[in-house]
Formats: structure tokens, sequence, C-alpha cells
């Protein structure tokens, strides 16, 4: 998790010295995203993140360097376009399109949704070939109102097929005005065999247990699963050094951050509940992976440009 803070603070940081044109930011969403991706069995299951997945593609494996690598490409990818269409009064600045096919990561396209149609269908492929796969497909809740969202969780529950979709719900607004997030889901007549849970994703111990648990459900063979992780985000996404005691593993927090769901907050509240909290430890951590994080940013600005 401290990993993906800092990778995104990088990113953020590339973003106003204008090396990239877009970050889709991961701050306050995690837990819900490393809690439920170490559950994932890499090289065996399947997974496909949406733009905004940043602490999931870390968890199964891709490097911070191939991380900027992917963001810069892309800035790349898109001035060569622009140069060709000097015409075009706007840049056009792509999302992320994660991808890691060593991983069993597939790549998603732009239209939002699609990765829960791609996801049954491998889901399906897998039943069909008695493989041991699970296949997790992640979106947030501007999904949910499409067309491939309700074709996708609808197919995969008539075939009872072995796939988990989790929806990373924004209840940033709600949180704020004090009042309860209505589940994303409303409005939406939910399919016979689908098992629906929702769960506080700022908490990464209860992200990691009920996707644990999920994803036990689909591989036995008991149809898919829908999870929806509540996150918060900060308003607005401001770096800024945190000025709390030493050794605070949480490092920068935006200045606007709904400091009791901070998911690094909730994180090392867990860990001094358990009596597994150090302060020495953890300064020592946040020193190490900022090192680390920086170098391989400097390395990929090296090799891009």
């Amino acid at each position: 998790m401290l990993l993906t803070r800092i990778v995104d603070d990088c990113a953020w940081w590339l973003h106003e010295q204008g090396h990239i044109d877009f970050v889709a930011s991961s701050r306050g969403h995690e837990a819900a995203q490393v809690g439920s991706a170490v559950c994932i069995e890499i090289g065996t299951d399947f997974t496909l993140p949406y733009y905004r997945d940043l602490g999931v593609v870390l968890t199964i494996g891709m490097t911070p360097y191939e991380v900027f690598r992917a963001y810069l490409q892309t800035r790349q990818s898109n001035l060569d376009i622009n140069d060709q269409k000097e015409h075009m009064a706007e840049k056009s600045q792509a999302l992320l399109h994660w991808g890691y096919h060593k991983h069993n990561t597939v790549t998603g396209s732009a239209p939002v949704a699609t990765q829960i149609l791609h996801a049954a269908g491998i889901a399906f492929a897998c039943k069909l070939r008695k493989a041991p796969a699970v296949t997790v497909a992640y979106c947030d809740d501007g999904a949910t109102a499409e067309p491939d969202f309700l074709e996708g969780i609808r197919f995969s529950a008539l075939h009872q097929l072995p796939v988990v979709f989790v929806c990373e719900q924004d209840c940033t607004q709600d949180r704020t005005e004090g009042i309860a997030t209505p589940s994303c889901t409303r409005g939406i007549t939910l399919p016979q065999g689908l098992t629906h849970q929702r769960i506080d994703g700022s908490d990464v111990l209860a992200a990691y247990t009920v996707m644990r648990s999920a994803m036990q459900h689909a591989r036995e063979g008991n149809g898919p699963v829908l999870l929806e992780m509540h996150v918060t985000r900060p308003l607005p996404h401001l770096n800024e050094q945190y000025s709390g005691e030493d050794g605070e593993m949480a490092g920068r927090l935006s200045k606007n951050t709904i400091g009791s769901n901070d998911p690094l907050l909730r994180c090392r509240q867990i860990l001094q509940e358990q009596g597994a909290w150090d302060n020495a430890w953890a300064t020592q951590l946040h020193a190490r992976i900022t090192a680390d994080v920086e170098r391989a940013m400097q390395d990929a600005m090296r090799d891009t440009f």
C-alpha cells in the first residue's frame, strides 16, 4: 500500500512537470486494490484492471519502472499522434490501459465496462477447459450503469462462472456530507446466482478477508461474486508533506484527505492494535521504498526520452 502511494505521488509529480498528460490517482483506493489483488494466484488467475488500478498491477508483479514507462510511453504516443494531426486543436489524453501478459493481466479498452464482458468470456473459457483459474475484473461505480456490465454479470450468473467482479465505489461526497452511501447497484436487478457483498474498501483487512472468501467461492464452482468496495478519495489531490509524528507510514497525504478513512492510517491503526507497529521500521521502510521508486522513475525517464 505504501509502495502504491509513493508511486502515485511520483506519477503526479511527472504530471505537474508536464512529462505526462493524465493521471488517474489511486489515492484512497490502496486498501481495496492491494487487499483484493493479494488474493489473486499469479500465473493461474486472470486479472482485468481498470485505469485507476495502480495498486492492483503493482501487487500482481508490475514494477515501478514498468509503471512509469507505461505512463511516459502513453505521453509519447499522444505526441506522435498529434504531430500527425496538427489541425486538431486539442491533444488526445488516452487513459492508461494496464496490461501485463506475463501474469495474465488483460489490457482493457477505452469504453467503460467492456472489461466486464471480457472477464465473463475468459471465465467461460476456463470453465469449459476445466481450468482451476478465477477471473477478476475491476471497475468503478460509473461502470454499473453500462449495458456491458449488466450483460456480463447476467451471463456469469446464468453459467455460474468462476469470476469475481470488484467495483471500487467512490463515496467521498457522501462521507463528507455525513450521509449513508447507497449501493452503486441501486435500480439494477441483480441476477439470481450472483453473490453480492458490500465492503469498507478503506480497511485492508476487510478487503482481504472478503476477497479471499470470494475467490474460494468462485474457484470451487459456486458461481460469480460482485464486491462493492467503498473508498474515499482526497479532494483535491495536493502533494503535501504530512506533519504528523515521526515514523508516519502514511507518508505524504493530500491536504483535504478525509483522514479517518485514509487506507494507510487505517492500516497503521490495525497494526498498532495488534502490537505490530514500530516507528523506526516505518521510517526505514518509507525511506527505502521512496529511494527505490524515485530511482525507477529516473531510469524510466532516461530510457523514454
